[in-house]
């Protein structure tokens, strides 16, 4: 008897996952219209905090995390693709991630892609060294 539950189980499971569709790894964040250059948008959800701008006619998207001392960067000024830490002044370039004060330091990026007027962003896949 305890055999024969087990198989249904197994059954029953099996059937649930393969009517599930791949989830898409894209997850829609903003309004296309409510970025704007020079500007940062916060957005929060889930446990990630993520930063989004305009430069240079790209929408880019990284963590509202500064990587000097894991601060928040929301509060930071944007200055011609400048970014500005408001906590210790550091400068990020905002194409490339670097800092030139400390060439380890690097803003950590998502790909992002607009879709039907939204800024779509791919959370599973961070990188540094500027946006792709």
């Amino acid at each position: 008897m305890l055999d024969l539950l087990g198989k249904d189980c197994s059954r029953l499971i099996n059937r649930y996952f393969s009517q599930m569709k791949p989830s898409d790894p894209w997850i829609p964040i903003a309004k296309l219209d409510e970025i704007t250059k020079g500007k940062l948008l916060l957005w929060e959800e889930d446990g990630y905090s993520l930063l989004l701008t305009q430069i240079a006619d790209r929408i880019i998207c990284f963590e509202n995390v500064c990587p000097h001392l894991g601060w928040p960067l929301d509060m930071s000024a944007v200055d011609e693709g400048l970014l500005i830490c408001p906590h210790h002044g550091f400068e990020f370039d905002l194409l490339s991630g670097a800092c030139p004060l400390a060439s380890g330091l690097s803003l950590r990026y998502f790909p992002v892609r607009e879709r039907d007027q939204y800024i779509e962003v791919q959370l599973n896949k961070v990188r540094v060294n500027g946006p792709d």
